[in-house]
């Protein structure tokens, strides 16, 4: 009986891991989406308002998980330190891999030009991360096979060699 339980208990921890690493896929896979959507939302109302940036990103209307990455941007900002500062902090803090929190970090640089010149960084961020967005979603199938047999076959592994 002792057995079949520990059976169990490392076949439901192996399914437990999986849903894990999945659902960091997926969080990563809505976060890249937003952020593009945001950064597009973006410069459009800087094209179509005169309004201060900082002021923009409280007011823009965007899904959660940019929202929040538009907080701590803000947040930020009521300290002493510049926009690009405290947008590079907030994207180091994004659930993203390192290449993809260098891409949104990066684009903090570019918001202290001209309104062309942010515009254009904007659109650039907003295509690349809905590039590595698309990748994400095509490679998804591949990734949850992947997943499953390395999480089944770990804990089958360890059921095994534990018996």
């Amino acid at each position: 009986m002792p057995r079949l339980t520990g059976t169990a208990l490392l076949l439901g921890a192996a399914l437990l891991l999986r849903r894990s690493i999945l659902l960091r896929a997926k969080d990563r896979q809505r976060t890249l989406r937003a952020l593009a959507a945001a950064f597009a939302a973006l410069e459009q109302a800087i094209r179509l308002t005169l309004a201060p940036l900082p002021a923009l990103l409280r007011t823009l209307s965007c899904a959660k998980e940019a929202k929040a990455f538009f907080c701590a941007v803000t947040d930020g900002l009521s300290g002493e330190g510049t926009l690009a500062d405290a947008w590079r902090a907030a994207a180091l803090r994004l659930p993203l891999e390192e290449r993809e929190r260098e891409t949104v970090a990066a684009l903090g640089l570019a918001l202290d030009g001209e309104e062309a010149c942010v515009c254009a960084a904007l659109r650039q961020a907003a295509q690349t991360l809905s590039a590595m967005e698309r990748s994400l979603a095509e490679a998804v199938p591949q990734r949850e096979r992947i997943t499953t047999a390395l999480c089944l076959g770990g804990g089958a592994l360890l059921v095994i060699v534990l018996l």
